[in-house]
Order: structure tokens, then sequence, then C-alpha cells
């Protein structure tokens, strides 16, 4: 027993505290034997009886300091025990922590991700809508364009377009310089050419 006197955290078990009341029994009973001993050849048959006495409670002293022992030890094992679980517990925390910062982490560049195909994908659907348009005006336009010129009504001496909206729905987008409609408020960039 005195070789496990020190527990896992470095402190006396039970077993290795100071153990005056436990000494101070055996001591005492051991003195009253050992005077019943001596005064029982003086004493007679009433000493005698009162020496098997005292021999039974230090028999009952002992046993209970035995299952004290046992209760100790076992305390211990189980504290040990305890320990072991807890340290398994904190183990399993920092993995299943280090696990969600992973996954938090990976959601957030996904989140980041989805964003720029979203900004993307905006930016595409705006430029079919605006290659759309140009189509529609160019549909619009080449028919015009495939009539006989002996059909074709005469051009209106002025032509005046409110915006390239209005030039592309009749047919004049683009608009270059010269050509009946065009005007400086249709050409924002100043090259010649209005509604490119």
């Amino acid at each position: 027993m005195a070789g496990s006197s020190l527990r896992a955290d470095g402190k006396p078990s039970f077993l290795a505290r100071p153990m005056s009341r436990k000494a101070a029994l055996i001591t005492s009973g051991s003195a009253l034997v050992a005077g019943l001993l001596l005064g029982g050849g003086a004493g007679g048959a009433g000493a005698q009886s009162e020496v098997t006495s005292l021999k039974d409670q230090v028999a009952s002293l002992e046993t209970d300091v035995a299952d004290a022992e046992t209760v100790a030890v076992e305390n211990d094992t189980a504290l040990t025990d305890a320990r072991a679980d807890l340290d398994e517990a904190l183990d399993d925390l920092a993995t299943a922590t280090a696990a969600l910062e992973t996954t938090t982490a990976q959601v957030t560049e996904m989140q980041t991700a989805a964003t720029a195909s979203q900004t993307e994908l905006d930016a595409r659907a705006a430029r079919i809508s605006d290659l759309e348009g140009q189509l529609s005006a160019r549909t619009v336009q080449a028919p015009a364009a495939q009539a006989p010129a002996a059909q074709a009504p005469a051009a209106p001496a002025f032509t005046y377009y409110d915006n390239c909206t209005a030039a592309r729905n009749a047919g004049a987008a683009p608009v270059r310089t010269g050509d009946p409609g065009y005007g400086r408020h249709l050409d924002r960039d100043g090259d010649g050419i209005g509604c490119e």
C-alpha cells in the first residue's frame, strides 16, 4: 500500500495521509490489552473477561480500519477513472471545435463563391438582354434594307429621335453623323456614332 501513496495529480492518497486517530486507537487498544494481561495475574477471572472484550474491540477496530482502507482505494480508483473520462471528453470537445471551425470556414468560402457567381450571372443576363435588344433592332432594320429602293418611302427631310430606344424602334440605330435623326444627345462619347 505504501507504493501507491501518491495519486495521479501528485496529492497523497487517503492511506498516505497522517493517521493519528488510527494510530491512537491501535496504541490505546494495545496498551489496554497489555495492561490487562499484566493485571490479569492479579485480577483473576474478571480481568480475563475484560481482556477478551478488549481483544474483540481491537479486532473490530482493525476490521473497521481495513474496511476504510478498502473504501479509500476504491474511491481513488473511481477518481482516477473519472479524471480519465474527463480528459477524453475534453479531447473530444477540442476535436469537435476544430471540425466546427473548419466547416464554418468552408461555408463562408462557399457563400463568397456563390455571391461572386451570382454577380457574374447577373452581368451575363444584362449582356444577353442588351444583345437581344441589338438583335431585335437589326432584325427590324434588315427587312427595310432589303426592300427595293423604288418601294422605300422617301425619308423625311427632318428626323428626330428623343432617345436611343426610339432610334432602335425606328430601325435607325446606330445613327452616324450626317444620318437623318443624328443628334448630339444620342452620341454620349462624342465619337460621331450614336446609339452604339
